[in-house]
């Protein structure tokens, strides 16, 4: 196969796959964080790859990491605001009238898939959203969070 060929292949199956990863937040007010702060300075983001998902029991697992900036604190605690309407709050911290530590189980969009959203600010500032979808629940979750060091 000739180079054009393979590179055109490469870039239909990624345009093919590309609607399976952007709606897997859709309905979620967070996806504007990923896409407003993803390519930013001092912004940190991850995705897994497939194996790395299946590894854990995950279809979906995006995570940012922003430090230090005000302005994203208050944007990201706003689309959290939206988000939470309607969530399972598992765990809820506030401190100064603001959330600083966070953990909520969205409503699910398909059967034995649920969905998770992850928050927290280090006292130096840093902000982490993290989502994750998969057949997990929470307990596993929580287990898989604190024995797991490589996520």
């Amino acid at each position: 196969m000739n180079k054009k060929k393979y590179t055109l292949l490469l870039l239909l199956a990624a345009l093919l796959l590309l609607p399976v990863a952007a709606n897997a937040q859709k309905d979620l007010k967070i996806q504007e964080v990923f896409q407003r702060y993803g390519k930013n300075r001092n912004v940190t983001m991850v995705e897994l790859s497939n194996e790395m998902l299946e590894t854990y029991g995950m279809t979906h697992y995006k995570s940012i990491t922003i430090k230090e900036d005000a302005e994203a604190l208050r944007f990201v605690r706003r689309c959290l605001a939206t988000d939470q309407e309607g969530a399972r709050k598992i765990k809820e911290v506030t401190d100064g009238g603001g959330v600083i530590s966070a953990y909520y189980q969205m409503p699910s969009k398909e059967a034995d898939i649920n969905r998770f959203i992850l928050f927290k600010v280090s006292k130096k500032g840093v902000i982490t959203l993290v989502y994750i979808e998969g057949d997990l629940d929470s307990d596993d979750l929580i287990t898989l969070l604190f024995t797991k060091k490589d996520l």
